[in-house]
């Protein structure tokens, strides 16, 4: 059959992983798949042929298009994302100026230290670090001297103190705890303790993933065994005043609209406790592909699945008042999907046509505010079209990123000290 569809003009690696695919064995087909997916352009005339041939069976078809689907993502993947070279220097007492030339040189990265002490004698033993850890041990314990990651990839030494955060470190990504606070109230009944944890998920500004980033802590212990209560802290304090009784207190934000940082709320925590371990992950996430969505003849209610998320159109009113929701399709496996919608989904970008091709724009805004954002629920927009009255819809149109790169870093604090 290989021979009857022209395979024998490819090169042999690429024809005998090809048949491989073929193969009884479930290891070497998913040797072969992987490895077809490795050899990447080159692969993809015989792949091609494979979903052209008539005489190709069923089952080499699925599994080929599976392939060629693979290699698309990471051709897309190779334009939003990259490792970047780990570091080994080691240097003792050495002007602060030198080293960070050599941190530059080989971290392929723009330093600019002009506002510090270049003359300043350093020493420091990094041995393939990422090039965040290699800066955080120039900086640490340092009253006069921190670093910044600018916008445009480059990083900016200032003159300020350095914050000591415990951090988890994964390539070109940093997860750090930013802050702790701890309420121990004592009455005639028992001694309770709460606390609330910030952590900060941050970035090699080279890459350019959505800024919210989804943080799921999944395990949180005190140092006398036992098993802490995590809720998402929202950015209010509840104080039990009395029977029946609570004072809920704002502090001025909403943390869950931080981008990169999110709080929780830990209960259960021991008196007696003086540290605690968190283990969670973190989720980066690049967009890979905004294309235009269009809904032909839209009736009242349409319903289209893109990629992971299930898109619902609504029209109601006059002047119409339309509604974009997103939801979770039974395809997306990473956790977090409700939080990136607002940065895939390009809400200036909607436009009503009519019959006769006349285009109407409409902002829509979003509607979640005091609604709970998740997977099951949803996220909602909604906006006002005026068009001229009578004339059917020709179509609908907005962007929207439907394919995305999720890179996960998995974290783990131990011993965390209590305030």
């Amino acid at each position: 059959m290989l021979l009857a569809v022209g395979f024998f003009a490819q090169d042999a690696p690429v024809r005998d992983l090809i048949q491989n695919l073929e193969d009884d064995r479930a290891d070497a087909r998913e040797k072969a798949q992987k490895d077809l997916v490795a050899l990447g352009d080159a692969a993809v005339p015989a792949l091609r042929e494979i979903l052209e041939s008539t005489r190709s069976s069923g089952e080499l078809k699925l599994r080929a298009a599976a392939v060629l689907k693979e290699i698309d993502l990471s051709a897309k993947a190779a334009k939003v994302y990259r490792e970047f070279k780990r570091l080994s220097i080691t240097a003792t007492d050495r002007t602060l100026r030198e080293v960070l030339d050599e941190v530059a040189r080989r971290a392929e990265v723009k330093i600019d230290p002009a506002t510090v002490d270049g003359a300043a004698k350093v020493s420091i033993d990094a041995k393939d670090d990422t090039l965040f850890e290699v800066l955080d041990q120039l900086c640490r314990d340092q009253a006069e001297r921190t670093w910044e990651a600018l916008e445009d990839g480059s990083i900016r030494m200032s003159r300020d103190r350095h914050v000591n955060a415990l951090a988890v470190y994964g390539g070109p990504f940093r997860v750090r705890i930013q802050s702790m606070n701890t309420q121990r109230n004592n009455d005639f009944k028992a001694r309770t303790v709460v606390m609330t944890v910030s952590i900060q998920a941050d970035w090699d500004k080279r890459l350019k993933p959505s800024k919210i980033v989804e943080i799921d802590l999944t395990r949180a212990v005190d140092d006398q065994g036992t098993a802490l209560d995590i809720k998402t802290f929202d950015g209010n304090m509840v104080f039990r005043g009395g029977p029946g009784v609570q004072l809920r207190v704002g502090v001025g934000m909403a943390m869950d609209a931080l981008d990169n940082t999110r709080s929780f709320m830990f209960s259960n925590v021991n008196p007696a406790a003086a540290a605690i371990e968190l283990e969670g992950t973190a989720r980066y996430t690049f967009p890979l592909d905004q294309r235009e969505i269009k809904f032909e003849k839209p009736g009242a209610t349409e319903t289209r699945d893109v990629g992971d998320t299930t898109i619902r159109l609504n029209r109601t009113g006059n002047p119409e008042n339309w509604t974009l929701s997103f939801h979770r399709a039974p395809s997306a496996a990473a956790t977090g999907w409700g939080r990136t919608i607002a940065q895939r989904f390009d809400p200036d970008s909607f436009v009503v046509v009519d019959q006769d091709g006349t285009e109407f724009p409409g902002v829509l805004r979003s509607q979640n505010r005091g609604r709970q954002v998740s997977e099951e629920m949803g996220v909602w927009f909604q906006g006002f079209v005026q068009r001229t009255p009578g004339k059917t819809i020709k179509e609908v149109r907005f962007r929207f990123v439907d394919q995305t790169l999720v890179k996960s870093v998995p974290f783990k604090f131990t011993a965390v000290p209590l305030p």
